[in-house]
């Protein structure tokens, strides 16, 4: 049998894996190709279950989370299983030896404090990109479904914010590496699809700057004109926010945590929360948001008291 280069095979398995898959997941799919396996593999039949282990003992060495490395083996199986279908290797079975999965943090919040500051500077600094993220603030919205957003998502009437899309960032398999390009597409899930209120603070910034501005409806709010503004725009903005204002550095993704965890604290109930958030389920919700700090936990204990 010829001998079969893994860049060939992998290439074929892509053509074959796109038809059936979202472009997205093609994307990601491509990318750790293009990252990890091909610069590990020249050869099919170098694919062992020695050499698998060596990849992903080097992909921990590197700093990659565990997650990480298990979608790393997984695409790799998912190739050599598609080899496999096509009779140009042999059954293999591989077990990778990975340390246990450490408990995730809880997710990044902002301080009532911080939020009270970040919110009153935005206020005072209004722009299209700061209105963006009173939007994440208040909305707890995907940094991909702002970039996404449209005049024509507003609703000023009922005050309510209608997801109707997002923006991604599509790796482009067919081109050079690391070639890529921003789509516009339907959020994850159905769920995803969804209508959030407007807070006053939020509405009223909102109705300012559409009444200085007067937009039409095919308008993206963060850009002002008709092509989105790049989400790592987005994000080097909050940066710039964040270390203007001395606020300890954050992910943007902080701001649904923040979101989300105030909306915990006002004991709103937790299928409200995820309908919010647009979680395909409350179990989701629950594993990433529902984590009571100390005062809510001594207020229960006090609670349970008085009952004595």
């Amino acid at each position: 049998m010829k001998r079969k280069s893994f860049k060939e095979v992998s290439t074929l398995w892509e053509a074959d894996r796109s038809k059936v898959v979202k472009p997205t997941s093609m994307a990601a799919y491509s990318l750790i190709i293009r990252n990890h396996l091909a610069p590990r593999f020249e050869w099919l039949d170098e694919i062992t279950p020695e050499s698998v282990q060596e990849l992903a003992d080097e992909e921990l060495k590197k700093g990659n989370g565990i997650t990480t490395v298990k979608g790393i083996v997984l695409v790799l199986k998912m190739i050599v299983r598609y080899c496999e279908k096509q009779g140009w290797m042999a059954m293999r079975i591989y077990d990778i030896n990975l340390p246990k999965k450490r408990k995730k943090p809880n997710p990044q919040v902002l301080a009532v404090e911080d939020e009270k500051r970040l919110i009153g500077w935005l206020k005072e600094h209004r722009t299209l990109r700061n209105i963006g993220l009173m939007i994440c603030l208040c909305c707890g919205l995907r940094i991909g479904e702002v970039c996404a957003l449209k005049w024509g998502d507003v609703d000023s009437f009922h005050n309510v914010i209608h997801v109707r899309r997002t923006l991604h960032r599509v790796y482009l398999s067919d081109r050079k590496p690391h070639k890529s390009e921003l789509t516009i597409g339907v959020p994850k899930t159905e769920e995803s699809c969804r209508e959030v209120p407007l807070t006053e603070v939020l509405a009223n910034e909102l109705i300012r700057t559409k009444n200085e501005t007067d937009p039409s409806d095919d308008i993206f709010i963060l850009s002002g004109n008709t092509k989105p503004i790049d989400p790592q725009t987005f994000r080097n903005h909050f940066r710039s926010v964040t270390d203007e204002l001395g606020l300890p550095p954050r992910k943007i993704h902080s701001l649904r945590h923040t979101f989300a965890t105030r909306c915990v604290e006002s004991k709103c109930d937790f299928k409200t929360l995820s309908a919010l958030l647009g979680h395909a389920d409350i179990a989701t919700t629950m594993n990433l948001y529902v984590h009571p700090g100390l005062e809510q936990k001594r207020r229960c204990v006090e609670d349970m008291m008085k009952l004595f």
